[in-house]
């Protein structure tokens, strides 16, 4: 039994690999843990080895089942997610494709999908029904997002299990389940995944630049799925508008609102956060610059950037960093709710000027 396609998790991986060999695989679990960490790719792994029809290694990658169940077209594997009633079909199907590709990676189609109570009342409906090949095994991921009256119909099924149905919930918001609900599955945590773990990853699986991948780790904050995010949009892009945001604050008001004007017309608020974010890094990066020692590359995320780093810091007489922590935070919460853009952007600048004491010079 062999899980290599998962990244760490080896906690959760022994756990299930004893089920397997010794036969004794509960009818429910409870994958819960942070975004990104290999909780659904792990399910969908746990689903191959079930079918596999290798004597050797399972789930061996080969057979007919784990290919068939790696791409959503084995009749007795359901893979439930997150969706509106209007999804047409091909819509459904790209999600579908999208992690067949990359269990880390999901195609996110819709702004706010639920899964509703229509997709577990016809789970219930097929779950009366005998598997076609001996084992229906059904993955239910961002659990969390099920209605109210979808979660009590699920509470059905999992107080009376078919024999032949095993049931991965996937959630990272176990808090938002039925208590019900939870009591009745066997709770599998996942962990962050190491900065390592994720260089040695992105570095082997999608063929990026060790210096790349070091400090695409470091800002993904233990996710491999937040990491292929950040792959996936302009990287450098989002950086150097950092660095454009802070020099902007300490300019002249005018130009805080020509930059917070080019910002707000070009990006959504997801880019805004994105660049808030990494603010915020920037930052924790300087704290830790001055405060550092020969150890100062363990902690700095910006590791690429040290001279930049190093010449920002010496900008400044003192920076005010825990109004700034406190500020920037505010901000990245606010941007989820119904504010001003514009407006809390300029606040924000206004703010980071305050706490900023100049020498004498501009960045």
């Amino acid at each position: 039994m062999n899980f290599d396609r998962i990244i760490g998790q080896q906690r959760a991986k022994d756990i299930l690999i004893r089920a397997i060999e010794h036969k004794r695989v509960p009818h429910a679990y409870l994958f819960n843990g942070p975004e990104g960490v290999g909780k659904q790719a792990l399910a969908i792994e746990f689903a191959k080895a079930l079918y596999c029809s290798s004597e050797a290694q399972k789930p061996c990658n080969q057979c007919s089942n784990c290919k068939r169940v790696n791409n959503f077209e084995h009749p007795d594997f359901q893979f439930i997610f997150p969706a509106p009633k209007t999804a047409s079909i091909d819509e459904q199907r790209q999600v579908l494709d999208s992690v067949a590709k990359n269990p880390y990676s999901q195609s996110k189609l819709w702004a706010s999908p639920t899964i509703g109570i229509d997709r577990i009342r016809e789970l219930r409906r097929i779950s009366n029904l005998k598997p076609l090949e001996g084992l229906r095994v059904v993955i239910i991921t961002n659990a969390h997002n099920m209605t109210a009256e979808a979660s009590n119909s699920l509470l059905k099924i999992l107080e009376e299990p078919p024999e032949f149905m095993h049931i991965v919930l996937i959630t990272s918001r176990i808090n938002t389940l039925l208590p019900t609900i939870i009591s009745r599955c066997q709770e599998i945590r996942f962990s962050i995944l190491s900065d390592k773990e994720i260089e040695k990853a992105l570095i082997e699986r999608e063929q990026i630049d060790t210096q790349k991948a070091e400090v695409i780790s470091r800002i993904s904050q233990g996710s491999y799925g937040n990491a292929l995010l950040w792959l996936d949009e302009e990287f450098e892009a989002r950086r150097e508008l950092t660095l454009d945001f802070l020099r902007t604050c300490l300019k002249t008001p005018a130009s805080q609102f020509e930059l917070i004007d080019q910002l707000t017309q070009k990006y959504d608020k997801k880019v805004i956060k994105d660049i808030l974010s990494l603010i915020l890094i920037w930052f924790r990066d300087s704290m830790y610059y001055l405060n550092g020692d020969e150890n100062i590359k363990k902690q700095i995320v910006n590791v690429d950037k040290i001279d930049t780093l190093k010449k920002f810091v010496n900008t400044f007489e003192r920076i005010d960093f825990e109004n700034i922590f406190k500020k920037i935070e505010n901000s990245i919460q606010l941007l989820d709710k119904n504010v001003q853009l514009n407006l809390l952007l300029f606040v924000l600048l206004t703010h980071l000027q305050d706490s900023l004491f100049v020498k004498g010079r501009t960045l």
